[in-house]
């Protein structure tokens, strides 16, 4: 399944507004946020810091990026926040003192099972900061690659 991406957190944001073309699809997907620029595909080298993909059965893949750039730049309170992702990335990026517009983030939105695609892509790129890994598919009984 192709990749879109990477883009650079700062090149996403700092695009026109009337341009969505570097904007996910609303449906499903998988994302990956990274330190480094990869190509093609992600993979170990380029660090892998985050995994995750869109809740439930809702088509808010968007929504779910954009909670997630939200978090990561610390725009929730001590009872507030939608992405766990997000602020474990902008603790990250507090520790190692490093902008999180300066990361690298891509999606697949081609996925015929979005918990298969999340489950494979965190099985092979082992992010550093995803605090457990994706429940098993309740459709496929726990197997990846549909």
């Amino acid at each position: 399944m192709p990749w879109r991406g990477p883009y650079k957190l700062r090149d996403l944001i700092d695009r026109p507004a009337d341009d969505d073309r570097y904007l996910p699809t609303d449906d499903v997907g998988v994302y990956v946020v990274t330190r480094a620029r990869w190509e093609g595909s992600p993979n170990r080298q380029c660090g892998v810091l985050y995994v995750g993909g869109n809740t439930g059965k809702s088509d808010r893949f968007r929504t779910r990026v954009g909670d997630l750039l939200a978090d990561m730049c610390g725009f929730y309170g001590r009872e507030t926040g939608h992405h766990s992702g997000g602020q474990s990335i902008r603790g990250w990026c507090k520790k190692e003192r490093a902008n999180p517009l300066d990361l690298w983030i891509g999606w697949q939105t081609e996925v015929t099972c979005k918990r298969c695609a999340e489950i494979d892509a965190c099985d092979q790129l082992q992010p550093e900061l995803n605090k457990k890994r994706p429940s098993r598919c309740p459709e496929h009984d726990g197997r990846t690659g549909h």
